[in-house]
């Protein structure tokens, strides 16, 4: 197969530039109305400025490859600039000086990966390729329903507890099943948008990514359906250069319903879970419309607990982090770090290795986020910020800011001028879905990244090996 490269070049027209020029000025107006005083705005536009900085560039300068490190930017708007603005009850406990300070140190974090992803990417020219042969085209639709039905059995088997015939390699399993099927959702968008994925296959496909996303929220988490579906709308955006805003509408208030109901559906579930009962895949209907009703009950009668941005905030977290630490608790001087090499090693050669949770816990605990019977139930994340202040103070903060840009941009290097099907290019695809997770810890973050890349190496080499080989022998 012969697929060029994805059209990830700047776009000739000023279209684009000036649509996020309207939802910038949108989400200024939106923080304006929002605050309470001058202070609180100016904090809030701190770091939205920060944020959107990489996508300016990006738009601006022109750079190609997948834009992982902008969209890890723009994701920590909703992370951390509008808990600013919501000031939820665990964020007024802290003074306007130390919200301030918290919003300071976000952008100086930005500001720093900024810099460090800039001087490493370069202005290039970029390839303007699509996927126009129809051999090729329908050996991506092939792929993509492959990746899709494992996807179903994978979480099928979750369900119904076969996968636990794998043992100690389940882990193996989960990572190259769930990156064939982030890629899967990645170029069933970038097929969408250049027209060639549509009838029957476009229905089978869409069917099969809506079960994936409601089997892997039957757990009760939401953030792994929503990874998928943001893989499906970046490959559809990275071809269009547009946002299909009625999609993300509707996506996003299905999200804010069953967010509502959530706590209500785990306190029933769970404790079924623990008696031995289960959802059954027989009754994914009946529970996610129950979910469903729960959640459309808790908004209207406003029980709703901690609405959904609240809940996104990591920014309590650092508040908490600069005020505690190191008047109250001493810095960890990179003891949640130090625990990255114990966790790399596989469980089946050491059984007793440690969860991959172990430095969320470790935080959560130490300062008294959780405890250890809640800790063992459910993990808060803390994200790459909170816990570099907590290692380290602003040392770690500046540091961690430097890997980040640094690394995201060596990815975007990597993908320039490559092929869809490529080991770079389904790398970066699977590593931005790991990157814009931004309450994962560097333990977790790391872990995900190498077992993405080990998934697409694993996967390619199967994939040249006997499907391309199935489709030529076919052709000959």
């Amino acid at each position: 197969m012969n697929i060029g490269p994805l059209n990830t070049k700047r776009p000739s027209s000023g279209l684009t530039m000036r649509s996020f020029f309207a939802i910038v000025v949108f989400l200024l107006l939106l923080g304006w109305i929002q605050s309470e005083s001058l202070d609180q705005f100016w904090d809030y536009t701190l770091i939205l400025c920060a944020a959107i900085l990489p996508a300016v560039l990006w738009i601006r300068l022109g750079t190609s490859g997948i834009p992982i490190f902008p969209a890890v930017c723009l994701a920590y708007i909703p992370y951390f600039a509008w808990p600013v603005l919501s000031l939820d009850r665990s964020m007024r406990a802290y003074d306007l000086s130390e919200i301030h300070r918290s919003a300071m140190t976000v952008m100086l974090f930005l500001l720093v990966a900024t810099a460090a992803w800039r001087l490493v990417v370069r202005r290039t020219r970029g390839v303007n390729a699509s996927i126009s042969d129809p051999a090729d085209q329908a050996g991506v639709i092939r792929l993509i329903l492959v990746g899709i039905f494992a996807g179903v059995l994978f979480h099928a088997g979750i369900i119904t507890g076969w996968v636990s015939w794998f043992g100690s390699f389940f882990g193996l399993l989960r990572s190259v099943v769930l990156t064939l099927v982030t890629v899967s959702f990645f170029l069933a968008g970038v097929s969408r948008a250049q027209g060639f994925l549509r009838d029957d296959s476009w229905v089978a496909a869409v069917a099969g990514m809506g079960l994936i996303i409601v089997m892997s929220w039957s757990s009760l988490f939401l953030v792994s359906g929503m990874l998928f579906g943001l893989a499906a709308a970046f490959g559809y955006i990275s071809v269009t250069k547009r946002v299909p805003w009625a999609s993300v509408a509707a996506i996003l208030a299905l999200v804010w319903v069953l967010h509502a109901g959530k706590s209500e559906m785990r306190n029933k579930y769970w404790s079924q879970s623990y008696a031995g009962e289960s959802v059954s895949v027989l009754d994914l209907p009946g529970f996610t419309a129950e979910w469903f009703e729960t959640g459309l009950n808790a908004i209207v009668t406003g029980e709703t607990g901690q609405n959904l941005l609240d809940r996104a905030s990591l920014m309590r977290l650092l508040l908490m982090a600069q005020r505690m630490t190191p008047t109250d608790i001493d810095y960890l001087n990179g003891e949640t770090y130090a625990l990255l090499p114990s966790i790399l090693v596989p469980r089946f050669i050491n059984p007793e290795k440690p969860d991959s949770q172990v430095g969320l816990t470790l935080l959560n605990i130490r300062y008294g986020v959780q405890t250890r019977e809640s800790a063992a139930l459910t993990t808060i994340g803390w994200g790459l910020l909170p816990e570099a202040f907590a290692n380290f103070g602003y040392f770690g903060v500046i540091g961690m800011a430097l890997l980040l840009g640094f690394f995201c941009a060596g990815l975007e290097r990597w993908s320039v001028d490559t092929k869809i099907l490529s080991i770079p290019m389904l790398a970066s695809i699977a590593n931005i879905m790991v990157m814009i997770n931004l309450e994962a810890d560097f333990i977790n973050i790391s872990l995900a990244l190498i077992q993405s890349f080990l998934s697409v190496v694993i996967f390619t080499v199967l994939y040249r090996k006997f499907f391309i080989a199935t489709l030529r022998g076919k052709s000959a």
